[in-house]
């Protein structure tokens, strides 16, 4: 029995998946299971058949909440039925629209990910630490209040390139023009939650999900990112450490 970090309330621990387990492993791609990179050098590569979850964050009560955005997300994001409108600047792909959408479950899907990451007691998480906004994101999600767009902005980007399949990585903090967002990589996207009392600027101001607006996801390229070399890493060692077959 455990007290659910989300409800208060004393039940059986769930298992509870951090980020949705579709997330990791697209049904409609076909370079298999996600991987899970660590930040650190230290860390190597390890496939993640089932997801990452964790016992000591909820009971079914707190559960239940997060499964009308978690369906939500899985459908509107990785449903190839659903499609969005290219938005290209001289021929070349910059992003991606959608007139209808559901700001709220959208928006509390993101929030609940960025939660349930600070209270999971997963090492992959630990970088998550929301101190005085712990309280008032979580108030969010209890009173389904997705509140106004500059408080807690998300913004989405997704991959362009489908060489390396879905991965994810450990979740971090960082700074845009001053203003802090953790990066959250959730298989073939990335979402940037902002937590800072600070304003949202620049062209983040302009992206981030608003409601009577159009979705609006960024594309990036993952052989012009950063991230690239360590994807390269990814596949080394995954070659190192594979078995040896006769």
């Amino acid at each position: 029995m455990i007290t659910c970090k989300l409800t208060g309330d004393t039940g059986k621990p769930i298992k509870a998946h951090i980020i949705p387990r579709a997330f990791y492993e697209l049904p409609s791609q076909k370079e298999g299971s996600g991987k899970l990179v660590g930040n650190g050098s230290h860390i190597f590569p390890k496939k993640l058949p089932i997801g990452i979850y964790d016992s000591t964050i909820v009971t079914q009560k707190g559960e239940n909440i997060f499964e009308a955005w978690d369906n939500y997300a899985t459908q509107l994001l990785l449903n190839d039925k659903i499609v969005f409108d290219e938005i290209k600047k001289q021929d070349q792909l910059i992003g991606w629209q959608l007139a209808n959408y559901n700001y709220s479950l959208l928006k509390l899907f993101s929030l609940s990910i960025l939660w349930r990451a600070h209270a999971s007691s997963h090492n992959v998480f630990k970088k998550v630490k929301l101190g005085p906004h712990e309280a008032k994101i979580r108030k969010l999600l209890l009173t389904n209040d997705a509140d106004v767009p500059d408080q807690y902005s998300v913004i989405i980007y997704k991959w362009i390139d489908d060489g390396f399949g879905p991965v994810i990585m450990d979740p971090f903090r960082e700074k845009y023009d001053g203003v802090n967002f953790y990066r959250f990589y959730c298989g073939r996207y990335i979402f940037f939650i902002k937590v800072d009392s600070l304003r949202t600027t620049g062209a983040f101001r302009y992206t981030q999900l608003t409601p009577k607006k159009n979705l609006i996801i960024i594309a990036r390229n993952l052989k012009n990112s950063k991230e690239f070399p360590l994807m390269q890493k990814i596949a080394m060692e995954n070659s190192r450490h594979a078995p040896f077959k006769k």
